[in-house]
C-alpha cells in the first residue's frame, strides 16, 4: 500500500525535477511495502541502497539546475540535501549492519515528510526561478506547463 502518491501541486515546474519527485515517492512507497510486506534483509537492503543513491543523484541534479537558473537561496537549500543525504547513509548503513529496527514506522513517516515537506516549501520556492528561465528561453516547454531545464 503506498503511503505517497504524486500530485500537480508537488510540480516544480521543472520535468526532470518532477521525474525524480515522482522516483522519490516511488522508492519510498517500495521501502514500505517492502518492510510491511516482511520481505528479505537483502531485499529491503537493495531498495534503501537504491534510495541513498537516487538522493545524492537527485539533490545533484536540482543544484545544478538551481545554480542554471541563479536561484539565490541555493547554498541554504543545497545544505538540507546534504543532511538528509547523512540520514538516508546513517539509515542504510545500520540496516546492512543488522539493526532491523532502523526502517521503523517512525523513519518511514520521517522520510515521508521529509520528502513533501521538502517539495512543498523549499523546492516550491525557486519555481519562480524556472519559470523566469523558461520565459527567457522562449517559453520552452514540455506540456503541462513544466518548464524542460
Amino acid at each position: 500500500m503506498a503511503i505517497l502518491a504524486w500530485s500537480e501541486t508537488y510540480s516544480v515546474g521543472s520535468a526532470m525535477i518532477d521525474s525524480d519527485h515522482q522516483i522519490l515517492i516511488n522508492l519510498i512507497n517500495q521501502l514500505h511495502d517492502a518492510t510491511e510486506t516482511g520481505q528479505s534483509r537483502d531485499v529491503v537492503g537493495s531498495v534503501i541502497n537504491v534510495l541513498a543513491e537516487y538522493v545524492v543523484h537527485h539533490f545533484h541534479r536540482e543544484e545544478l539546475l538551481m545554480a542554471q537558473i541563479g536561484y539565490p537561496e541555493r547554498a541554504q537549500h543545497s545544505q538540507t540535501h546534504r543532511d538528509l543525504e547523512q540520514r538516508v547513509r546513517d539509515i542504510r548503513d545500520r540496516w546492512m549492519a543488522g539493526e532491523r529496527h532502523v526502517l521503523d514506522d517512525d523513519v518511514m513517516t520521517f522520510l515521508k515528510i521529509w520528502l513533501t515537506d521538502h517539495i512543498l516549501r523549499a523546492d516550491i520556492a525557486y519555481r519562480p526561478w524556472i519559470e523566469a528561465a523558461a520565459d527567457a528561453h522562449g517559453g520552452a516547454d514540455s506540456g503541462g506547463g513544466a518548464c524542460n531545464i
